[in-house]
Parts: C-alpha cells; sequence; structure tokens
C-alpha cells in the first residue's frame, strides 16, 4: 500500500508541502535571493534527475511484469500440450493393447493355417511315398487295365475326383501361405507405425516438460528481478520525497527573504481571490452538507461562485508552492506568503492556471481562472487558508 501511494505521489508531480504545508524552523537567515534561487535551481536539477531515475525503473517494473505475463500465457500454453500430449500417449497405448490382442488372435489363426497346410502336405507326401513304393503307375495304365467299359468308366471317375482333390489341396495350401503372409505383414506394419507414433509422442512429451521447467525457472528470476526493481524504486522515491522537502524548505527560505524586504507579505489582511460583484458566498468554513452525499461534512475553506473564466487573484504577495492537479480540489494554485501563512485556490477550469511554481507573485495579480474541475457540482472557487500547516476559517482573514 506504502508503495502505491508513493507511486501515485511520483506520479503527478505533487509537492509534498503543496498538499499540506509543512511546519519549517524559520531561524534568522539573510541569504540572498539569488543564493537562493542558485540552491533552488540545484535542487530542481535533482529532483529532475531523481524523477527519471524513478521513471525508467517504473519502465523496468511495467517491461517485467509484460515479460512475466507473456510467460504466464506460455506456460498456460504448454500445460495444455502436454495435456493434450498425454491424451494421445493414453489413447495410442490402449490401442496398442488392442492390437496385441488382434495380434494374438491372428498368430491362433496363423497357427491353426499352418497346421492344415502340414497336414495338405504330410498327404500328398504320403500319396506319392505310396505310388513310389508301388512302382511307378501311371493314370494311363489304371484306366487300360479296367476289366470292362463300367470299370472303365469307374476308373476314370476316380482318377478325375483324385485330380481334382490334389488340384484343391495344392490351390488351398498356396491361399493358406499367402493369408499367412499377408496377416503377418499387416500385423508387423501396425505394431510398427503405433510404435513409432508412441515414441514420437513420447520424445514431445519430454520436450514440453523441459520447456515447462525452464519457463518456472525463468518465472522465478523475472518476480525476483520484480521485487528488485520495486525496492530500488521505493529507495527513489524516497530521495525524491526528500528532494522535494529541501525545495519546499527552500521556498519558505525564499518567502522569508521576501518577508523581510518592503514587498514582502507583512500579515494581516487579506484580499478577496475574486474581485467585489463578480461572485456570491455559496459555503463556508466548517461543518455543512455534502453536496454530493447530503451527509454533514468537514469543509476546510469558503467557496465563491462565479461564471466560468473569471479571474481568479493572488490574495497576497507570494511564491507559488504547487500549480497542477490535486485531487478533490482539481486544478489548484497553493500560494506560501509567509511562514505561517499559505492558501490554496481549487476547481480550476481547465487551461486556466496562469502561475508556475516557484514563480514570486504580488496581491492582485490574477494566477488562474474559475472553473469546475475535480470534486465540483458547478462553476466556483474554492479558497483555504491554513495558518501553520492548519486549514482556519479564512473570513477573519479577508475582513
Amino acid at each position: 500500500m506504502r508503495k502505491k501511494i508513493l507511486l501515485s505521489v511520483l506520479a503527478t508531480g505533487l509537492l509534498t508541502a503543496s498538499v499540506a504545508p509543512v511546519t519549517v524552523s524559520w531561524a534568522a537567515s539573510k541569504s540572498s535571493l539569488e543564493k537562493i534561487n542558485q540552491e533552488l535551481e540545484a535542487i530542481k536539477r535533482k529532483k529532475n534527475a531523481q524523477k527519471k531515475q524513478v521513471k525508467e525503473t517504473e519502465q523496468k517494473i511495467a517491461s517485467v511484469k509484460k515479460q512475466a505475463k507473456d510467460l504466464e500465457t506460455e506456460l498456460m500454453a504448454i500445460d495444455l500440450r502436454r495435456n493434450e500430449t498425454q491424451k494421445k500417449l493414453d489413447k495410442l497405448e490402449a490401442e496398442m493393447e488392442v492390437t496385441k490382442v488382434r495380434a494374438a488372435e491372428a498368430q491362433d489363426q496363423l497357427d491353426e493355417a499352418k497346421e492344415r497346410v502340414a497336414k495338405r502336405d504330410s498327404l500328398l507326401r504320403t500319396r506319392v511315398k505310396v505310388m513310389y513304393e508301388r512302382g511307378s503307375v501311371s493314370y494311363l495304365d489304371v484306366l487300360l487295365g479296367a476289366s470292362d467299359f463300367g470299370d472303365f468308366l469307374t476308373r476314370m471317375q476316380g482318377l478325375k475326383l483324385i485330380f481334382e482333390q490334389d488340384t484343391k489341396i495344392l490351390e488351398e495350401n498356396k491361399r493358406d501361405k499367402e493369408t499367412i503372409e499377408k496377416k503377418k505383414s499387416e500385423i508387423d506394419h501396425q505394431l510398427t507405425v503405433f510404435a513409432a507414433m508412441y515414441e514420437e509422442a513420447e520424445n514431445l512429451k519430454a520436450e514440453l516438460d523441459k520447456q515447462y521447467k525452464r519457463s518456472v525457472v525463468v518465472k522465478a528470476e523475472l518476480q525476483k528481478q520484480e521485487e528488485e526493481l520495486n525496492e530500488s524504486l521505493e529507495e527513489y522515491g524516497q530521495q525524491l520525497l526528500a528532494l522535494v522537502k529541501q525545495e519546499e524548505a527552500k521556498y519558505a527560505e525564499k518567502v522569508r527573504a521576501l518577508s523581510s524586504s518592503s514587498s514582502g507579505y507583512k500579515g494581516g489582511r487579506l484580499a478577496l481571490p475574486i474581485d467585489d460583484g463578480l461572485f456570491r458566498w455559496t459555503s463556508g468554513f466548517g461543518v455543512r452538507k455534502d453536496p454530493f452525499t447530503g451527509r454533514s461534512a468537514g469543509h476546510n475553506g469558503v467557496d465563491m461562485a462565479a461564471p466560468k473564466g473569471t479571474p481568479i487573484k493572488a490574495a497576497a504577495p507570494g511564491i507559488v508552492v504547487f500549480a497542477g492537479y490535486y485531487g478533490g480540489f482539481g486544478n489548484a494554485v497553493m500560494i506560501k506568503h509567509s511562514p505561517e501563512i499559505t492558501t490554496l485556490y481549487g476547481h480550476i477550469r481547465e487551461g486556466g492556471i496562469k502561475v508556475s511554481v516557484g514563480q514570486k507573485v504580488d496581491v492582485g495579480q490574477k494566477i488562474a481562472e474559475v472553473g469546475s474541475t475535480g470534486r465540483s457540482t458547478g462553476n466556483h472557487l474554492h479558497f483555504t487558508v491554513y495558518q501553520n500547516d492548519v486549514a482556519v476559517n479564512p473570513m477573519p482573514f479577508l475582513r
């Protein structure tokens, strides 16, 4: 939380003392304005250099955060791919198990086919053996050995059956052998394909695991870098705040030097910040009904309603210590008139600030124009008087 507050203050470039005037020890000093201005310039240079360092560190932090965010996306993508790859491995493993079962079944069928081939081969070899043992007898001898024509036909029919049976055995042998070779080739090929696919998926999974581990290491390094940069940023911010306080103290010293001159603010009555007749009082100092919430709330100044663009003037001589956007006050200007007195002018219109920090102003000098920026319900000037760092009722100073 402290870092966020610090970064918010640095981003807007607000002076710490501009938000609420700081107490400064006003020991008697006769430092010349020239010396004070030189010291102010030196502080400003250091402050600008420190702001640059803060900005560069913020940019580095933003870069590291972007890298970390991109890495987180990459880790998520790797995780998704790892899940997909694991699913693929599981599916391949299941398919390989099914194929192994089918291979076992096919092997049984192949064994049966081989057994049939062996039996047919044995039958043919037996017939050949018998023919060999009985001598060389041709089919013609069998036919010519018939006792009559009927016996001849019977023998011829028998020879035909033997021939057809032998032919069938030879064809079945050939077909079974082809079936054996085809099935064996298909199963071997399928198992080889599955094995290759499984190996490829395993390699991919291993590579994704390596990528994930490398990314986790990089993520840890980025987190460490961000922590170190945030520590540096807080240190730089504290140094910048110290310079801001030095600058405010130097401005206070300049106001004191001016107060000791004839043109300095000596205390007493403050001039109206808007010329009489150009405004009307709408809210006083103290407890009032909040225009936004409708509840009772404290009001640390007075409100002067006037048309947009109406000139706002310095209530007394002094040094501008803040000129910019200040939260609920919108565009605002703060002027330090003396060691004790600072005035604030709020809700200035867009582009309506006419002075800058460090500028010396005279009573009645135009410093801004009426508007309705910040927490405002209409065109008006919010005017606050700080006395010794505390907001007090401005009316006694104006009357």
